[in-house]
């Protein structure tokens, strides 16, 4: 293609129906050779059609990047900018729209177009005037020329949609929109066409051959109709005044609405412009006059990116894409697909490996160039362009046609809804554009022609779905007459889980549960749940899938007090826990919103819920699970086997007092197994202590609340060990045990028994009466005289003392300690300001059983025994009157041994070493 400035530059510039595409058209075909740039394909190949009904379709040729029709002998060439072959020599080039260079995502495929592409004999620059001045300061040499529109555009105010005028094009920003529209107009007209930049050309061509035959007197199409289709529309109506860029939400330029406007009035016929309704407001003054007059504000710059980078390394393409330009009219194009993709890729280590590869590196950006058809996004889709540049940079250099085939195999479906059908046609655009490349896969021909086939029957299928939606006059009939019954609303669900109807928010999704909006006709809230119930399909079952194949992650829990046990995916309740066969396996029963999902999704939901419950049991409440296992073995003994099921029915704990007998029954042998499950058996209670920790108790509160058809009571807060108050129910599943006026955690009494016992058994060890001592060791010195007549009175301090220092830590106070340690088998005795105990032992319910089913004592017996010598000293052997309970029993002054080490006095930190020595003094005395 020619660069020199010396070949004559044309720029017609104007707004629409002004005749530049036809001049154009003009142009090219008196031309021997030439080619002409569009920014869409449904345009390019409505001008193709019209090229070839003039100099015969093989002298025409169409490129764009899913579809290629190129005879051998070819000299006039329609297609789409990126497409374009620039590098081809040809009479006449054409580059339509180029106000598009101030685009964000591809204006710098047309400003280097405009910059670079050049007829040998012409060149034509088609445009809106808003380009003038960058065209006088980028073309210099560019002649331009200003065309006036044909007819008169005038605005016709807002209108309602079932009043708007016949031949009327409705635009709406997203298919949703465009759906819902259609589906309402069917209901007040009998239906409408549907034309979006989405659909392929046969698709489109077949939608608006409905419209100009007459067959539907609406057309409901996305702002594509702005970009140069020629239809013969008499009123546009705008269903929204804002749209999504790409990056935000934002209100359309005075020049986008001209554009749009612009469809109305063809040739030498009048049109109009409105809207429906007062979308965002509805246009202001200064706008309608704008549009009405066409003046627009000029363009301040276009965007650039350079055309040509260098491929020596990867660092080096990064740069040369993010070079800024010199022009002062050009300014750096925002980070496009392409460029998102490449970076993405830069990270990879395979990548990185080779980033010093020339070929690696030029194949690298050439397989960026794959558009992101199905619009997923940068991540998503450079897996697709990773995968293609192994195969570019490994073996043959070619695509593995076993992956192509599958692909195609894949979407070779013409059965489902309109959003289906449109989804695998975008998925077959990009097999159609990997088939056009002759150099990316073998036997590139016989793969067009199957994809190309393939598009062909989805777009009949697509066709078929839109007329038997939005074009069914029967039903649109039957609608009339029954009024409002089985009418179904399209709707769109946002990102925010707003359901919205014609832009009005009529409810929220919130998970798998759609609620209408309590401000809603009641009369609409059948209509209204109908149509999300039937739009909402695929995204339910979208979402029934990711919750199925998800990670645990989204999953939790909810264990709120007064609720019952539920299970929640991204927060949104999906099911509750109920009785199953144990209290380790209860059933899942999933919401009713879930229900009505197809019988396969929900069996695969329930399984996934079940592994999810399974996998948190064996991680928080592992031991539990251990219990119920080891209960339903048969090889365990049956006496561990009733204890641990008595165990697991209490949710992995149980008093000691229950199971008392069971546990006295136990054989040597079978007592190790409930050590070696984890199990403590205290004094009170047999529990394990990991299921004494916050998430444990969470879950076993669920567990059990599910066993029992309850609501979940509420739990002390995490890490407390002293409860003054709260509910029986939820402290109890919780490891507390009413202690006093209070609850305290059953490891910690475990432990202050623990300390007790282990006092008693120190006290064992230690002189239990060093008064009367002193008085032994005083009779040996005066024989004959008692200790009663020296003055000092021959008394044993009774009982021994139990550190408090433990329980008061714990935050106990006197009362709860004293009820603690009563329970556990101590009793004070002597004034409570001395804190002294004894040991009694545990009191049994039955005696009289008990003493029938005697069995010989185990050496769990002995802290028994050392407990009474703890009380009192040790009697003499004979037989001699037990004194009775509750009195002092004589002193008993035994002969020294000289076979026995001498008995240690009190300690000396001891509160009664004070008293001894002070009794000492006065036996002295």
């Amino acid at each position: 293609m020619t660069s020199s400035s010396s070949q004559p530059v044309k720029a017609v510039l104007g707004p629409t129906n002004t005749g530049k595409t036809h001049l154009a058209v003009e142009r090219l075909t008196a031309h021997s050779s030439g080619m002409i740039g569009f920014p869409l394909r449904l345009l390019a190949r409505e001008v193709y059609d019209r090229v070839v009904a003039i100099k015969g379709a093989a002298q025409v040729a169409l490129i764009t990047g899913e579809e290629r029709i190129t005879p051998p002998d070819a000299r006039y060439l329609l297609g789409t900018m990126e497409a374009l072959p620039i590098e081809r020599d040809v009479a006449f080039v054409g580059i339509d729209e180029a106000q598009l260079g101030a685009d964000p995502e591809r204006g710098h495929v047309f400003t280097d177009r405009l910059l670079r592409a050049r007829g040998r004999e012409e060149t034509m620059i088609l445009g809106s005037a808003s380009i003038r001045t960058l065209v006088k300061g980028l073309v210099p040499e560019a002649e331009i020329v200003t065309r006036p529109r044909f007819s008169t555009l005038s605005y016709a105010g807002s209108s309602k949609l079932s009043r708007l005028p016949k031949r009327s094009a409705i635009v709406a920003f997203s298919a949703e929109e465009v759906y819902a529209i259609a589906e309402m107009l069917r209901r007040f007209s009998g239906g409408a066409a549907v034309v979006m930049g989405a659909l392929s050309p046969k698709t489109r061509n077949s939608q608006v051959a409905m419209f100009e035959a007459g067959e539907v007197d609406y057309l409901v199409a996305t702002d594509a109709i702005g970009m140069g289709l020629n239809l013969d529309v008499q009123h546009v109506a705008f269903a929204s005044l804002q749209k999504f860029d790409g990056r935000r939400l934002r209100r359309l330029t005075i020049s986008e609405m001209a554009q749009i406007a612009g469809r109305a009035g063809r040739h030498q016929q009048d049109g109009s412009f409105g809207t429906v309704g007062l979308p965002q407001g509805g246009f202001t003054p200064e706008e309608i006059h704008a549009i009405e007059g066409h003046h627009f504000p000029p363009l301040a710059s276009l965007f650039w990116r350079n055309p040509l980078p260098g491929f020596g390394s990867l660092e080096q393409l990064l740069a040369d894409l993010a070079q800024p330009p010199a022009n002062p009219m050009l300014r750096p194009a925002p980070e496009a697909v392409d460029i998102a993709v490449l970076k993405h890729l830069a990270g990879d280590m395979e990548v990185r490996a080779r980033s010093g590869d020339f070929d690696a590196v030029q194949r690298l950006w050439d397989a960026c160039g794959l558009p992101d058809f199905e619009q997923l996004g940068a991540e998503h889709h450079s897996r697709t362009i990773f995968k293609l540049w192994q195969w570019r940079t490994s073996g043959d250099g070619m695509i593995d046609p076993d992956w192509f085939a599958r692909r195609l195999e894949r979407l070779n479906d013409v059965e489902g809804d309109i959003d289906q059908l449109a989804s695998r046609i975008a998925a077959v655009r990009t097999l159609c554009f990997i088939a056009q490349r002759g150099d990316w896969i073998a036997g590139a021909a016989g793969w067009t022609e199957q994809t190309q086939a393939l598009e062909s029957r989805l777009s009949d299928a697509l066709h078929a779905a839109l007329a038997q939606r939005f074009v069914d006059r029967r039903l649109a009939l039957l609608l009339r007459d029954a009024g409002q019954r089985h009418a179904a609303l399209p709707v769109a669900v946002g990102p925010d889980g707003t359901v919205a109807v014609d832009g009005e928010a009529i409810g929220t999704l919130k998970g798998f549960q759609f609620k209408v909006d309590p401000v809603a006709r009641a009369s609409d809230h059948k209509m209204l749940l109908a149509a999300a119930e039937k739009h909402l399909r695929a995204e339910l079952a979208r979402r029934a899938t990711a919750l199925a194949e998800g990670e645990d992650g989204a999953l939790a829990l909810v264990a709120e007090p007064g609720g019952p046990p539920r299970l929640a995916w991204h927060d949104h309740v999906v099911a509750t826990l109920v009785k199953g066969p144990t209290l380790v396996q209860p059933s899942i029963q999933v919401e009713p919103a879930l229900r009505r999902l197809e019988p396969a999704q929900v069996q695969a939901i329930i399984e996934r819920l079940q592994h999810y419950v399974a996998q948190q049991l064996a991680r928080h409440a592992g031991p539990l699970a251990a219990m119920g296992a080891a209960a339903g073995d048969l090889f365990t003994p049956p006496r561990v086997r009733a204890l641990l099921a008595a165990m697991t029915d209490g949710g992995g704990m149980i008093a000691r007092a229950a199971v008392d007998e069971q546990l006295a029954a136990m054989s040597a042998e079978e007592r190790p197994q409930l050590r070696k499950l984890g199990l403590t058996i205290g004094s009170l209670d047999i529990f394990h202590p990991q299921l004494l920790k916050p998430e444990a108790v969470r879950w076993r509160a669920a567990l059990i609340a599910a066993q029992q058809g309850t609501p979940i009571p509420a739990l002390p807060p995490h890490g407390a060990v002293w409860q003054k108050d709260g509910g029986a129910a939820g402290l109890g599943i919780a490891g507390f045990r009413r202690c006093g006026a209070g609850w305290l955690r059953i490891d910690m009494a475990e432990r202050l028994a623990r300390q007790a016992h282990a006092a008693r058994l120190q006290a064992a060890a230690l002189p239990v009466a060093p008064i009367a001592a002193a008085a032994a060791d005083h009779e040996d010195e005066h024989p004959g005289e008692s200790a009663e007549d020296n003055g000092v009175a021959a008394t044993v301090v009774p009982g021994f003392a139990i550190d408090p220092a433990l329980a008061t830590s714990l935050g106990l106070d006197g009362e709860a300690r004293r009820a603690l340690l009563q329970s556990v088998g101590f009793r004070m005795i002597g004034e409570p300001a001395l804190d002294r105990w004894r040991w009694s032992g545990l009191k049994k319910a039955d005696k009289h059983k008990r003493n029938k089913h005697r069995r010989p004592q185990h050496k769990s017996a002995a802290p028994a025994r050392l407990n009474d010598d703890a009380q009192r000293p040790p009697a003499k052997h004979g037989k001699g009157p037990r004194p009775k309970t509750g009195k002092p029993a004589a002193p008993v002054i035994r002969a020294p041994r000289d076979d026995r080490p001498a008995r240690r006095g009190p300690s000396p930190n001891s509160p009664f070493a004070g008293l001894a020595a002070l009794l000492a003094s006065a036996r002295e005395d």
